[in-house]
């Protein structure tokens, strides 16, 4: 009976850490990524894998145009 939930629990783990490493980066968007707190790449529009634990999206950074309000 232990083992049963032993083995729940690491299933439940494990799906967690793969769920969590997926990412898409949608488009006019990027991702800074960190390995073990160092900048490792940014990725650009699309499907990507990160290293559970250590990888972390350190910054999302907006592609888009932005437009400011200068007084005349």
């Amino acid at each position: 009976m232990v083992s049963i939930i032993l083995i729940v629990i690491v299933i439940a783990i494990v799906g967690l850490a793969v769920a969590t490493s997926i990412r898409i980066v949608p488009q006019a968007e990027a991702y800074v990524v960190e390995r073990l707190g160092a900048y490792m790449e940014t990725w650009e529009v699309g499907f990507h894998v990160k290293v559970p634990f250590m990888d972390k999206v350190a910054a999302y950074v907006p592609l888009r145009e932005q437009v400011e309000d200068f007084p005349p």
